[in-house]
């Protein structure tokens, strides 16, 4: 459980730091407005990465498979976009999926230094 608490905290402080450079970003290139809605996806994100990682969690103690509640968090995320004007889709959709790109580059640096790894005890 302890690597799986700290691989938690990595993608938990890892999608943060994301967010943070692609709002800079977005507000740097487009405008404040977008670039919030960018943080209103990404804060939706976290919340999304925390209630998976609980479930992730409570398999092996008290649930048997993981359940899709937490698909309601992204749909209602959407519907609540386009029935706003001041919100915009596209940006609050790419904002929830800073979880996913937190997850890339986690997780490929690993593969490569793992596989690198493996050829340097072979060869």
């Amino acid at each position: 459980m302890k690597e799986f608490y700290q691989l938690r905290n990595n993608l938990l402080l890892g999608t943060i730091v994301v967010a943070f450079f692609c709002f800079i970003l977005v507000w740097y290139f487009y405008n404040l407005n977008m670039s919030l809605n960018y943080l209103l996806g990404a804060c939706f994100s976290l919340v999304y990465v925390r209630m998976l990682a609980r479930e992730v969690e409570q398999v092996g103690t008290s649930k048997k498979r993981i359940g899709g509640t937490r698909l309601a968090i992204f749909i209602g995320l959407i519907i609540v976009a386009t029935q706003r004007e001041q919100l915009q889709v596209i940006p609050i959709f790419l904002g929830f999926m800073t979880y996913k790109a937190t997850i890339l580059f986690y997780i490929l640096p690993r593969s490569f230094l793992g596989n690198l790894n493996k050829s340097e005890k072979n060869g």
